[in-house]
């Protein structure tokens, strides 16, 4: 089993000036030598293939959950947890990597305020080297912030990323992440960033600081285990039934790692000391991740499983974040003409009352069964156009006040499915409200906006409000308003832009950024006529 590790809280530990940056000025060597090569993992080339490849094998065909985003993997030894790792890293193959951007927790017994980002050209593995992507390191090490302080005698700028070596020395839970790598991914670049000590708005800076270096090409690898449970990890808060008390623990931490809900993760730190080793670089994850993003649980298990005693357990998990499909530049095709002319996107009365009530019952049946409705195509004869693909957007709204709206940009399912898909997603999957219970279905009316293919603009001078609707997109934060909901907030192009940019989790003005993206498109919106 991993040897004990010194956890890193986010509440208990107490900061002096002395505490802050303790990052050395390194020169820069040619490759960073494996740490724990032979111990996490083996250390011979051909064994350490073997052991990988036989993992990724045992992981069954995984559905399509959409574009990898960011995964968060286990590093204990891969005897413990290299079978759950392998979910993860099985899921983002294939996909164009080409730079990989590692958060990792510094089990260091020196604290260090900040992350260090180790100044070397190569990190080296048994299975060869990787190389360092200097520009964007380098970003990192040149970034810094506003003084902390007022006082005229220190006002300094903060730097919160530092070359400090000491957080690499003996350390694993970068390093064993690298081998996966390169065995799914093969050539890539690296930034390396080992996540030390944080505090008060920590997060936001350094999430703003490598948030530029997000793009189509890149992946974030979140490194942790999660609960260390026994004595000689000082946690045991319990000891009945401690295989489904562990279980129950870290599905709490899910749930909120899910929702990517920094602030709930915070609290349920302090409700249950929880102690994940990676609850900071997590953390950090979340304040990264847009609004769009989604989490799926890929595998799960523990060591106290794996030996049948539960004395002391780890517990690890492959956490996957997608979003749907992407809009970038050259993306789109020529689409049927019934998709794309404005004309054409108008929908008869006769579809757009099928559609409503189609997607009434998806909700009377959802909340009433937690099933989707049965639906016969032969229903459809009549309306062959509910069977084409189309983009939608479903919104719930209660006494005229938002209760729910997701819906897919581009075409995904035929219009149908995706009204029936986009009434349960906006009813129990919208993370802004509770999911919708069956008490409240008489209050709530139903409107759908089916959307026109989007088409990209030059420029936001391009953007006309209110008849179209708008998606702003910069590296993986990217975010969208439906043509009506600037005329019914009473906005102006300006506070569309930047209500969308905060929507993105963008700084408010980042719509003047040369590289934004903006994409346009109009919608038919239709809904329920009104009770009297």
């Amino acid at each position: 089993m991993k040897h004990i590790m010194f956890i890193f809280t986010f509440f208990l530990i107490t900061f002096t000036s002395s505490l802050s940056l303790l990052f050395a000025e390194t020169e820069q060597s040619q490759a960073w030598e494996p740490q724990v090569a032979g111990r996490f993992y083996p250390g011979n080339d051909a064994a350490l293939k073997d052991q990988i490849n036989g993992f990724l094998k045992k992981v069954p065909s995984q559905k399509s959950h959409g574009r990898p985003l960011a995964i968060i993997s286990p590093h204990a030894g891969y005897v413990y947890s290299g079978q759950v790792a392998a979910y993860g890293y099985s899921a983002i193959k294939d996909n164009g990597f080409k730079r990989v951007i590692v958060l990792a927790p510094s089990h260091s017994g020196r604290r260090y305020r900040g992350a260090s980002i180790l100044t070397v050209k190569n990190f080296k593995t048994p299975l060869g080297l990787i190389p360092v992507d200097q520009e964007a390191c380098g970003h990192l090490l040149n970034t810094s912030f506003a003084p902390e302080s007022k006082n005229a005698h220190n006002n300094s700028p903060l730097k919160l990323f530092g070359a400090y070596d000491g957080a690499y020395k003996g350390e694993h839970s970068l390093e064993t992440q690298l081998p996966f790598l390169q065995i799914t991914l093969g050539d890539f670049i690296l930034v390396p960033v080992m996540v030390g000590v944080l505090i008060n708005d920590d997060f936001d800076k350094i999430a703003d600081a490598i948030r530029p270096l997000l793009d189509d090409k890149t992946l974030l690898v979140v490194s942790s285990d999660f609960t260390h449970y026994g004595d000689a990890y000082r946690y045991v808060p319990f000891r009945e039934n401690v295989e489904e008390n562990i279980k129950n623990l870290d599905y709490g931490a899910f749930e909120k790692i899910l929702n990517k809900d920094f602030n709930g993760l915070r609290d349920y730190r302090k409700e249950t000391g929880i102690n994940a080793c990676g609850i900071l670089p997590i953390s950090i994850l979340l304040k990264l991740l847009p609004d769009s993003a989604k989490g799926h649980i890929l595998n799960y298990d523990t060591s106290g499983r794996q030996t049948n005693n539960f004395v002391y357990s780890v517990s690890y998990a492959s956490i996957l974040f997608t979003k749907d499909a992407e809009i970038k530049s050259g993306a789109y095709r020529p689409q049927e003409k019934s998709q794309t002319d404005e004309h054409a996107l108008c929908f008869s009365e006769k579809e757009k009352n099928i559609l409503l009530s189609l997607a009434r019952n998806t909700l009377e049946t959802y909340t009433g069964t937690g099933a989707s409705p049965e639906i016969d195509l032969r229903f459809f004869t009549q309306t062959p156009r509910l069977l084409e693909r189309y983009g939608v957007f479903v919104t719930l709204k209660k006494d005229g006040h938002l209760r729910g709206c997701i819906g897919y940009i581009l075409p995904k399912t035929p219009l149908y499915q995706a009204v029936v898909e986009n009434t349960i997603n906006s009813s129990a999957k919208d993370n802004r409200f509770v999911p919708v219970n069956r008490a409240e279905i008489k209050d709530i009316d139903i409107e759908i906006s089916v959307l026109s293919q989007p088409r990209k603009i030059n420029t936001f001078h391009e953007f006309t409000v209110g008849k179209e609707g708008i998606v702003i997109r910069k590296g993986y934060a990217s975010a969208v308003f439906l043509p009506h909901v600037a005329t019914e907030q009473g906005w102006d192009k300006t506070e569309t832009l930047q209500h969308l940019c905060r929507k993105a989790g963008l700084p408010v003005n980042a719509w003047k950024d040369n590289d934004m993206e903006f994409f346009v498109f109009t919608a038919d919106v239709f809904h329920e006529a009104k009770k009297l």
